[in-house]
């Protein structure tokens, strides 16, 4: 009952990192062991809960006939190895290393996609939403393998590339926020691809307005207000595109209030998406690094987005969404009690103050720690606890090298 062999060779695909969309090429027993009428066909929910359900640990898929892209992520080494044309050797980096890695390239390769379109729309070219609909299904797929290996390197910033980044970034966080929250994986991909486009009508908005530096005049503030209306209006005339897209970048400066824009809405009236997006919106804004000002740290982030909590922003939302990052969020600088510097590896969703970090500079002494320790402060018996969220270019350490 088998179908005719793909054109090339099958991936070994790991069952965790099954999407809908994939190819199913063969799950490795026979056809009288598991529950299909075919041996091959295309992967929905259904079936990958079925797949699940038989203890499998990895089948092979068919990236010739998938309609989704197939995470390099998440393939077996051997298998990454092919797709790159390396070839597998002893001395493979373990897999903590390789999450690292995978981080730090996917977050590249979504800025430079998201910069594609970006420059497409600023061009009056055609929008090919479905590379950012591909880039989100990757993001999507690192997240539930590595999601404080990819919070951390959204942390990372160029000076020159805000728009990019902030994208991403948003992209990134509503996907993390959606997971935390327990929406459906495909509802979770979708603000993925909402988060990286929410931005989009800033492309139809003067050059000069989006990048200076001091106050605008009400004039200018009016144009610029008017890329949420803008980039819906554009979004909404891409053919088949889900309706949430659009509406989370019409409504991203709406505040529960009424005091946000375009329309001025309130409560109820703005959908869950909505208000998740208003939060991930501002926190990635004032904490990022700009051309022309430091970006605040995430303590104060947090801080103003649960100061407004009740009157912009929604309360509850606005307290999961803290649970969901931590106080100090993956990829952090922080002082201990002990005068070591260490980077925030994973929050404590119990004892947000106290994450899982790994120290690696002793201050006291000047230098870098011979050994880096991995400590859980929220383990009754640490001794040690953050003092202060630390400028790491205070410090000329770069966090993202002890993530992972």
């Amino acid at each position: 009952m088998d179908e005719h062999p793909p054109v090339e060779e099958p991936l070994e695909l790991p069952v965790r990192a099954l999407r809908p969309g994939m190819y199913l090429y063969s799950l490795g027993v026979q056809w009288a062991f598991h529950p299909f009428v075919r041996n091959q066909f295309t992967l929905d929910e259904e079936s990958i809960a079925k797949i699940r359900q038989l203890g499998l640990e990895h089948v092979w898929i068919d990236p010739t006939r998938s309609t989704v892209a197939i995470p390099r992520a998440s393939l077996s080494p051997r298998a990454a190895a092919a797709t790159s044309g390396e070839t597998e050797s002893p001395d493979l980096r373990p897999a903590i290393g390789r999450g690292r890695d995978w981080a730090r390239r996917l977050t590249q390769e979504a800025r430079s996609a998201v910069k594609r379109m970006l420059d497409n729309a600023h061009a009056g070219r055609a929008i090919h939403l479905q590379d950012i609909d591909a880039v989100s299904g990757e993001l999507c797929a690192a997240l539930n393998d590595h999601p404080d290996a990819m919070l951390a390197f959204g942390r990372i910033r160029a000076r020159d590339s805000y728009t990019y980044q902030h994208s991403v970034n948003v992209g990134v966080l509503l996907m993390a926020f959606a997971k935390h929250l327990g929406m459906p994986e495909n509802h979770v991909r979708t603000l993925g691809t909402a988060g990286m486009v929410h931005d989009i009508g800033k492309t139809l908005i003067p050059d000069g307005l989006i990048t200076k530096p001091g106050p605008l005049t009400a004039d200018e503030y009016e144009v610029v207000k008017s890329h949420t209306t803008r980039g819906a209006e554009l979004l909404r005339g891409i053919n088949g595109i889900k309706p949430l897209i659009a509406d989370i970048a019409e409504q991203h400066h709406e505040r529960i209030d009424g005091s946000g824009y375009p329309h001025g809405r309130t409560g109820d009236e703005l959908s869950i998406e909505a208000r998740m997006a208003s939060i991930v919106d501002v926190y990635d804004a004032v904490t990022a690094i700009r051309a022309y000002h430091d970006g605040r740290p995430p303590t104060e982030g947090l801080r103003i987005i649960l100061g407004e909590a009740g009157r912009t922003f929604d309360t509850t939302l606005a307290q999961r969404f803290v649970r969901c990052i931590g106080v100090y969020p993956p990829g952090s600088l922080v002082r201990l009690t002990n005068d070591h510097l260490a980077v925030v590896l994973e929050p404590r969703a119990n004892q947000i103050d106290r994450p899982l970090v790994r120290t690696i500079y002793d201050i006291r002494h000047a230098r870098m720690l011979d050994t880096p320790r991995t400590l859980d402060l929220a383990d009754p018996r640490a001794r040690h606890r953050v003092v202060s969220y630390e400028r790491p270019e205070d410090w000329a350490v770069p966090p993202e090298l002890y993530v992972y």
